[in-house]
């Protein structure tokens, strides 16, 4: 994925500045940063300050919010920048890693979810100290996801800062600051609720932009055929290589494996999506 990155990366790099943002882009990047830090102010004036709602809150969200909310942390500026970048270096062959997730998911729905949610958890690490006994391996486990933690945020928050820098006046620096203190604004102060709605904000703007870029990029090809053609000729179209070789990139079954192990790990002791499905009032809630 990062090597897909690296291409996609060095496209905006050449970009011409002329066709940097414009006005009408400026006020729509700035928008969405407004909106999501409003979002997080209006829900912390409008609700309690009890641990319970700030964390949880108070266990009575609705499934298809927390749903969205679980799309767009999956779905970051990364795996965005790199996923199609990996399949225009590569192809389409990652794209199986879909049926792996949707295997782990079922995993999920059926030996672990009903566990951890009749817990009433707050923090995933909790159920390390009620399995073993043991604040100290509770303890442990705290301290080493916190440098995994500082990792994928820092590579997540600093590789859509690149694009950002190709198109606007913004550095980097300066980019990274803006977005931290926004992301940091709204989760502080609105806790979970204002977390998950600012993610169903950005769920709709992902998918406005996602199918604008898919649709003008058909148009300009020539048509939704003429894509496929061209990115058939390309050799970008396979999905099946069944190869057992573990020489070659990306296969059938080891990005099925890759798409079930990465998704089991989130779905069975991530803090993140945990924290989140647990928010709605019901097993069978937290199922759907």
């Amino acid at each position: 994925m990062l090597l897909g990155h690296q291409y996609v990366v060095n496209e905006y790099a050449y970009m011409d500045k002329e066709k940097g943002f414009g006005v009408v882009d400026n006020c729509v990047f700035a928008g969405m940063l407004i909106i999501s830090a409003v979002i997080g102010l209006y829900i912390s004036c409008k609700g309690s300050k009890s641990p319970e709602e700030f964390l949880m809150g108070n266990r009575s969200l609705k499934p298809l919010p927390v749903s969205m909310s679980l799309i767009t942390s999956y779905v970051s500026a990364i795996g965005i920048i790199g996923y199609s970048g990996e399949v225009y270096a590569n192809g389409l062959q990652i794209s199986t890693l879909a049926l792996g997730c949707s295997l782990a998911i079922i995993f999920s729905f059926y030996f672990i979810l009903p566990v951890l949610y009749s817990l009433k958890l707050t923090s995933i690490n909790e159920y390390i100290e009620l399995r073993f006994k043991s604040k100290r391996l509770r303890f442990v486990i705290f301290l080493l996801s916190i440098p995994k933690g500082l990792a994928a945020n820092g590579i997540g928050l600093y590789a859509p800062t690149i694009a950002l820098s190709s198109v606007t006046n913004l550095s980097t620096l300066n980019s990274i600051f803006i977005l931290g203190i926004i992301c940091t604004l709204y989760s502080s102060f609105g806790g979970i609720k204002a977390v998950i709605w600012t993610d169903v904000f950005q769920f709709s703007v992902i998918i406005i932009g996602l199918m604008t870029v898919v649709g003008v990029g058909c148009a300009q090809n020539g048509g939704v055929i003429e894509t496929l053609h061209i990115a058939s000729e390309g050799g970008r179209l396979e999905m099946f290589d069944m190869s057992l070789s573990p020489f070659v990139r990306h296969t059938f079954l080891n990005i099925m494996a890759l798409g079930f192990f990465v998704q089991l790990r989130m779905y069975s002791s991530d803090q993140v999506y945990i924290q989140r499905i647990c928010t709605v009032k019901s097993v069978k809630n937290a199922r759907r």
